[in-house]
Parts: C-alpha cells; structure tokens; sequence
C-alpha cells in the first residue's frame, strides 16, 4: 500500500507539473499574439532601405506649405554623400516572467543589413563609383513590455490579457558612441518659449515603462525641440563643417515608406547654446497623422553615428539610439 501511494503521488506531481507547463506556454502564446498585433511595439522605421539625404520626409503628411529636402554632407570636394541602411534580416526573442495578473517581456531584436553610402558629384548629380560603398552592420535593440490581466465578462474565461505598458527601445553597435539623455520641448508659435514634455535618461531607460494607454502625444504641425546629450570616446574625426565627431539624427515616422530625418546640431546656434559641448539640438515640425485620419501612432529612433568608422568602407559601424512610439493627433 505504501508503493501505491508513492506511485499515486508521482502520478499526480507528474500530471500537475504538465498542466502548469502547458498554462505557461499557453499564456505566453497569446502575449506573443498581442505583441505582434501592437503597432506601437514594433521597430518598423528603423530602416530607409535605400540612401537618402541626410534632412528628409517621406510619404508623410506635412504642412500645406511642404518642406524642402536639404542637401547632405558636403566634403568640399565637389561630391556630397547620401545615406540609409537596408535590413536584411530580423530576428526577435522574448523572454518572460510571468506571476498571477502580470508578465514582464525582455524583448531582443537583432537586425543585420547593410549601411550603403553613396558621393553624388555636385555639378552633374551622378554617382561617383570610386567613393560609394555598402557596408553589413548587425544592430541589437532591447526594451520592456509589461503584461496585465483583466476581468473580461466576454471572455469564458473570465479575463483577458493585454499589452498595459512598454520601456523605449535602446541599443546599438559598438561602445564608441552613447546617447546620455534624450529631451523633448513644446515650443510656442513664436519659438521663444519651450516647455518640457519628457526626458529620457539612458541610465533609467530600461525600467521607464510609458503606458500604452497614455503614449507620449503630439500634435500635428506643432514644433518640438528636441535636446540629445552624446558621448564619443574617441578618436574623433570632423568631416563637416560643424568640427563634431559624430552626427545626432533624429529619425520618425510609421515605416521605410513613410519616415523622416532631422539632422541635430551642436553649432551653438539656433535652440543649441554652447557650440561642441556634447548636447545636440534641433526643432522638428511634427508632421501629421495621415490624410483623412484624425490620429496616429508612428516610432523615433534618435541616434548618435561615430563620423570616424561611418563613412569609411572598412570602418566598422559605431552607433546608439534610443526609440520611443508616439502618437500624433489632428488638431481640433
């Protein structure tokens, strides 16, 4: 009798230990589900798949007025430079930490592609061969997205899951280069007052969870000033005419087709006030939510790129970022 019972008791340890497993697995699958459903948590826009210069707006809806593509970087040698990166490959792994009404997911992307720079001749616009190169890159990107259970009376089961925050997106390659903090300010219509909306520390990132009900907003057209505080630990190598090591570029927008790009300064002009001091600034006109929509959620991807490996074919690929989604709303 006493085996029986030690068998019974292995039978129903067995049998339990199958039934937590399958529950686990079966609540991650429906948390995979949601993820892959949200259009906040994705990493669409990260990508131009083709170069282009370096101030631009594509496919998004901007001011009646338009706005005007800048050209990129001038060398001074009769040839100016283009530039993007081309994905080729993502992939993505979760892992979580689940307990009775909350998962945490620590969400992994690796993205390998290729950074493709093109020398554009000034006078005739031809490309010029001998100085246009691709390169492949491999970029990691992590953030934090947090899970919650709720009372659902639609359900049979009672509850539901859903998606209740998430943290920015933080990565990059290499060690060279790093984004400090990341600022964002309302400028009045009269440019001469900025209001704070949100800082990001880089320190703090990992554990700033935004809520998916309440994302950073916008309003569209209105114009931001947006503060990036950088570091390079060297060597440094000015190519432009600013005497910086590296460029901060502020990217936006939904996907690779409907994406923008603002290069930020450190000229100790304009919004920026000390020149060289590491703290990049520019203004960025929100763009809108989309023809004949009243609103829209889209992605930044702010960036610091080491000028001393970028654009040398053999260079390595240096970078940092941080990403946040936003929400863009029409104006009543």
């Amino acid at each position: 009798m006493k085996k029986l019972t030690i068998l019974l008791l292995g039978v129903f340890l067995v049998f339990n230990s199958c039934e937590d497993t399958y529950t686990e697995a079966n609540i991650e699958s429906i948390l995979l589900e949601l993820l892959n459903s949200d259009e906040a948590a994705g990493i669409e826009g990260f990508e131009s798949s083709v170069d282009a210069d370096l101030n631009h707006d594509v496919g998004l809806e901007v001011e009646p007025s338009g706005r005007l593509l800048s050209d990129t970087l001038s060398f001074g040698e009769g040839y100016r430079v283009r530039f993007g990166r081309r994905v080729i490959a993502r992939d993505r792994s979760v892992e979580f930490v689940t307990g009775l009404d909350t998962s945490i997911g620590s969400v992994s992307y690796t993205i390998s592609g290729v950074f493709i720079a093109k020398a554009v001749d000034t006078l005739d616009f031809q490309q010029i061969d001998s100085l246009s190169f691709e390169k492949d890159f491999t970029t990691t990107l992590n953030r934090k997205v947090r899970f919650v259970r709720t009372d659902d009376d639609s359900n049979p089961d009672g509850y539901s899951w859903k998606i209740d925050a998430m943290t920015p997106l933080i990565g990059g390659v290499g060690e060279k280069v790093s984004i400090s903090s990341l600022s964002f300010y309302l400028l009045s219509e009269e440019n001469q007052e900025a209001n704070l909306i949100l800082t990001i520390d880089s320190d703090t990132a990992g554990d700033l969870f935004f809520s998916r009900d309440s994302l950073p907003s916008f309003t569209a057209f209105d114009r931001l000033l947006v503060y990036a505080s950088v570091q390079n630990s060297g060597p440094e190598y000015n190519i432009d005419t600013g005497n910086t090591g590296e460029w901060v570029l502020h990217n936006y927008g939904k996907n690779r087709i409907q994406r923008g790009r603002k290069q930020l300064n450190d000229s100790g002009m304009f919004f920026d006030q000390n020149a060289n001091d590491n703290i990049y600034s520019g203004s960025v006109r929100v763009h809108g939510p989309g023809i004949n929509r009243s609103r829209g959620i889209f992605r930044t991807f702010t960036e610091i790129v080491d000028l001393s490996t970028i654009f040398v074919s053999d260079g390595g690929y240096n970078t940092s970022l941080i990403s946040i989604p936003y929400r863009v709303e029409r104006p009543e």
